[in-house]
């Protein structure tokens, strides 16, 4: 019986992939924890780049997607904005401002508005297609501000020098600041989008459909589509597979005994 075992631990350690962020010795856990349900706290004030003080949750009176990111990032914070940005372009049958709001929100705390209205343009200019500018406002704030929301939400994050270790995600709220879904990565379909406004709406947490779909499809960039993830499916196909043998191992082993 052990060497059933020892195949499908060797197995099992062979296809899993390994964490998408680990911690460093000494360091918190960088992780993005899903706390589908919660609802954001009400007093989280913060400064858009006008320099004006808003409340989070008073924002958040739509279906809203928030981007955690900070802003002088010159690595995977550029790409998941920018990829918001051309989704938010390929949308067709939702109205930006009225159906749905976009929020970029910096946890660095020594970032202010003067960096936030220096990079939104850019990010407007990239969704290709009118948008009110009051739809995506940038935000920025103190660190106990920036923390009740990421706390909230399950995004763990922690500066490295200069820089930060955090994940990749977008954060889908419904109105009233209620956590229904996470988007993990830097580039998305309009299905997806449209999927999770319109759950948003109807205050719905995700649906198990979606999560299925996201682990059996990914995306690839030189084809700019999502394909099905064969290696992935197959994996999770022989890991069921071998625990049933397994299972039916034990329980033939039992009755043999008898």
């Amino acid at each position: 019986m052990r060497v059933p075992v020892l195949l499908l631990f060797l197995f099992i350690a062979s296809v899993s992939p390994a964490p998408a962020h680990e911690a460093q010795p000494g360091k918190a856990d960088i992780a993005l924890v899903e706390m589908l349900g919660a609802v954001i706290p009400a007093d989280i004030t913060l400064k858009d780049e006008n320099g004006r003080q808003v409340n989070l949750r008073d924002l958040i009176d739509r279906p809203t997607i928030v981007a955690p990111v900070y802003l002088h990032c010159s690595h995977v914070c550029p790409q998941l904005l920018t990829g918001l940005a051309e989704v938010l372009g390929r949308i067709e049958f939702l109205q930006p401002g009225k159906d749905y709001r976009v929020i970029t929100l910096s946890f660095d705390e020594q970032e202010g508005p003067e960096v936030a209205r220096e990079k939104k343009p850019n990010y407007l200019a990239a969704v290709r297609k009118p948008i009110p500018a009051d739809t995506w406002p940038f935000l920025t704030g103190n660190n106990a501000n920036i923390r009740k929301f990421t706390d909230a939400v399950g995004f763990k994050f922690q500066r490295d020098g200069e820089d930060f270790s955090h994940p990749i995600a977008l954060i889908v709220l419904a109105p009233g600041g209620k956590v229904v879904r996470y988007l993990e990565g830097v580039t998305f379909l309009p299905f997806q989008m449209t999927m999770a406004f319109t759950e948003a709406a109807q205050g719905k947490v995700g649906t198990p459909t979606g999560r299925v779909l996201n682990y059996c499809f990914s995306y690839d960039p030189l084809k700019k589509s999502y394909v099905f993830n064969i290696l992935k499916v197959v994996g999770t196909v022989m890991i069921l597979t071998l625990v049933s043998f397994f299972i039916y191992l034990m329980v033939a082993g039992k009755k043999e005994k008898k």
